[in-house]
């Protein structure tokens, strides 16, 4: 986007959405009316989120909590504070290929969703945040679940998930917004969004956004554009919702890391060339029809469609390589709850079909596949969970049953078969909370989970099997699937100006597909099974209301993450009771809110993420350093407008969010400097 764009969208935009008017009249719907068509819009997501007083780890942020920290970042950068969670765009800043942990788990093993619809790319595991950018902007709120938690559609939360809730429709009264954000490394962003309020059952919403950076690393740069749109119609008993988003990602690659010299030299360096760089787009709509059947239960079903591909260029040796990817994925989903006086009842099954083409070109010969070969995912799954209440106790069971199928269709004139493997997932959870008093409530859960390797893992980081690597990597069940059992315990306090929450958690893996601290070259983690590692912790939240004008936030996680024994094939050495790579013992958070006057809010937070380590040999030498970052910021409204300026890394300090090793040497992703982001929000 040019200058040009935001000067227009400056002079125009306000007096185009003035255009539309005042709100209408207040709807005559009664109260009861209104919460019902609430209710019939979130049936999957109270369905497979963990309620408010679940026995489950989790973290809310709601929509006023996105908004006040939000100028258009990626996802996982718009949820560092959340407890036990760490993230990193190769970028160094603001977007590009962004990436998250929870625990120390990376997010291909989190469970990922949208009002209930699995974003999990099924081959890869993993939802590439920078194909929809601005998707926050989009976003009700966001669940941050830990440990195995609630079943859901889709792969299993196996180290937790990201359960993201669109715009309400139903809710949201009528509004025009238009976002403004320009700040450090040549960021940009412009974004028009409305929602036309509930008038005689129907509402929308929608959102066009555009944005750019130069990104904070040497040539790291991201051109990007996005849309949102939701609509539905809303009865006494009925529900129709159609939800669709796509986005569209020019970036200029990083994925490769500087050397620990390289950074003396340069902080801002990047090895990889100006002219590696990608192209993709991704797209998804699901319709959704909900049917409430009678007072206490209700109905829904939801077909979905999903779609993703472009290509990108990386050197190998003297030539540019264009590798392309192009995928589609449909699926059905359909969810049954029912509440009585004292049961609650959630069931749920799920069936999706999936291909995707993976095929190379060698510039300037873009006629001319190298190779071209497909893979193909199928699943099924089938959840019921139901919780008990007797007096001051809960009890809860859930189970998911899962399937999912992998078949491989090779370059034609390989003589390598077709080959194809298929796994079966058990996952069962049982929990018990007790309301000792009515500001105390423990909890107690146990839950195992089951999930298939990706791809990747069972290729070993190639991107086309041939008869030269075959041999290494059939048949296809080498790579074992990972189980989980989790045990965690806590206890919340609630009360009128604090609350207080401790959890403690005993995750115990079986065949860990553990990240060996290396990467293929197309920018993959490396990963093999452990056959046994754990992770064992506490995490503590608490909010305080210091003042009636000055709010306080903390959460810290302090863990013990070691992997029983680690065979290094470079070397053959062992290593025995040795933690695992890029999961630090400590994470700490902590913010503050001080709204000076009514109109104007400083907002304060500081990070700390403790040293973790590359390789998976317990060398002290090749770790990340600790750091602690302190973010500052300002919110000024001026008549229904919104100013807001943020300074990122207020200090200056020198942080490495993560990284690689070659077994001697450090490779680190950095954090950029000092940053300023200025964002205007203009309401109509």
């Amino acid at each position: 986007m040019s200058h040009r764009l935001l000067f227009v969208a400056v002079l125009f935009v306000p007096s185009m959405l003035a255009a539309q008017g005042p709100p209408p009249p207040a709807a005559r719907d009664s109260a009861a009316a209104q919460a019902r068509r609430d209710t019939l819009e979130t049936v999957v997501i109270r369905a497979t989120r963990a309620g408010a007083s679940s026995p489950t780890s989790r973290t809310v942020l709601d929509r006023a909590t996105i908004e006040r920290r939000y100028a258009g970042q990626d996802a996982p950068l718009a949820l560092l504070g959340a407890t036990g969670i760490t993230a990193a765009t190769d970028a160094g800043a603001f977007s590009g290929y962004s990436s998250l942990r929870l625990r120390g788990v990376d997010q291909t093993r989190l469970a990922i969703s949208v009002d209930g619809v699995p974003l999990n790319d099924p081959e890869d595991q993993v939802l590439y945040f920078s194909n929809v950018p601005d998707f926050m902007n989009s976003m009700q709120s966001v669940q941050v679940q830990r440990g195995v938690g609630a079943s859901a559609f889709g792969t299993a939360a196996f180290a937790g998930s990201l359960n993201f809730e669109s715009v309400s429709l139903a809710t949201t009264p009528r509004f025009a917004e238009a976002q403004l954000t320009s700040g450090s490394w040549g960021t940009r962003r412009v974004s028009l969004e409305g929602a036309s309020g509930l008038a005689r059952g129907f509402a929308a919403y929608g959102r066009l956004s555009g944005q750019e950076t130069d990104g904070y690393r040497a040539h790291s740069g991201n051109d990007a554009r996005s849309g949102f749109m939701s609509a539905g119609w809303f009865g006494a008993s009925d529900a129709v919702k159609l939800t669709a988003f796509a986005g569209r990602s020019k970036m200029q690659l990083a994925y490769y890391a500087p050397s620990e010299a390289d950074l003396a030299v340069d902080p801002r360096s990047n090895p990889m060339s100006p002219e590696e760089r990608d192209d993709f787009h991704q797209s998804m709509v699901n319709v959704q029809y909900t049917r409430a059947v009678g007072r206490q239960a209700s109905w829904t079903t939801t077909a979905y469609r999903n779609a993703a591909g472009g290509n990108y260029d990386v050197f190998v040796g003297p030539d540019l390589w264009n590798f392309n990817l192009d995928h589609e994925w449909h699926g059905l989903i359909s969810a049954f709850t029912w509440r009585g006086p004292a049961l609650e009842i959630a069931t749920g099954a799920h069936v999706s079909d999936y291909h995707r083409d993976h095929f190379l070109k060698i510039r300037p010969d873009l006629a001319t596949k190298v190779y071209d070969n497909t893979g193909f995912k199928q699943e099924q799954s089938a959840f019921a969970k139901a919780t008990l209440t007797r007096g001051a106790l809960d009890w809860s069971a859930d189970l998911q049953l899962r399937r999912a199928a992998f078949r491989y269709r090779p370059t034609p004139g390989q003589d390598i078969g077709t080959p194809r493997v298929d796994w079966m997932f058990v996952n069962p959870r049982v929990a018990l909370s007790w309301r000792a008093r009515p500001t105390l409530t423990t909890y107690v859960s146990l839950g195992q989970s089951g999930r298939e390797p990706a791809r990747a893992d069972l290729f070993a980081g190639a991107d086309d099997v041939d008869s030269l690597v075959a041999p290494e990597v059939l048949p296809l069940d080498q790579v074992r699937p990972e189980s989980l059992t989790d045990l965690e315990a806590g206890l919340r306090i609630r009360r009128t100006h604090a609350s207080f929450t401790v959890n403690a958690f005993s995750m115990w893996f079986r065949d860990e597909i553990a990240p060996i601290g290396q990467l293929s070259i197309t920018g993959s983690q490396l990963r093999r099974n452990v056959p046994r590692s754990s992770r064992v912790g506490v995490e503590l939240e608490g909010t305080w209301k210091v003042l009636p004008s000055l709010d306080l936030d903390a959460n810290a996680m302090w863990m013990r993450a070691r992997i029983a024994e680690y065979r290094d094939d470079a070397s053959g050495i062992t290593y025995r009771d040795v933690p695992p790579l890029l999961s630090p013992a400590l994470l700490a958070n902590l913010s503050a809110r001080w709204r000076v006057l009514s109109t104007i809010e400083a907002v304060f937070s500081s990070r700390h993420v403790g040293r973790s380590f590359l390789a998976n040999d317990g060398n002290a030498a090749l770790t990340t350093p600790a750091f602690t970052i302190v973010d500052a910021g300002a919110n000024v409204e001026i008549a229904r407008h919104v100013f807001r300026i943020q300074v990122q890394n207020v200090f200056d300090a020198t942080a490495y969010a993560s990284g690689y090793t070659d077994g001697s040497t450090r490779y680190f992703f950095p954090l950029a400097s000092r940053s300023l982001l200025a964002t205007a929000v203009f309401t109509f």
